[in-house]
């Protein structure tokens, strides 16, 4: 989460910025953002997103830019 990418809106780097602020409470052990990111990501299970979230570099890249789209529609701010 450290990397630096350039995103294609401002609204994105704005949901991305936000989308950090949130997965910095999860991985604090916040219950309510650690729900909100599984259902941002379909559902998927706490631990394989902490793992993602707590890897080095981009390779997750397309896995966070899809939360960061969909926290885009969840903001109504697309």
């Amino acid at each position: 989460m450290t990397d630096v990418w350039t995103l294609e809106t401002p609204n994105e780097e704005y949901a991305s910025r936000d989308l950090r602020f949130i997965a910095g409470d999860a991985l604090d052990h916040d219950r309510q953002a650690q729900n909100y990111l599984r259902k941002l990501w379909d559902g998927e299970s706490w631990s394989s997103i902490k793992g993602k979230l707590e890897t080095e570099g981009s390779a997750w890249y397309v896995w966070y830019m899809d939360g960061v789209r969909q926290h885009l529609v969840n903001l109504g701010t697309n």
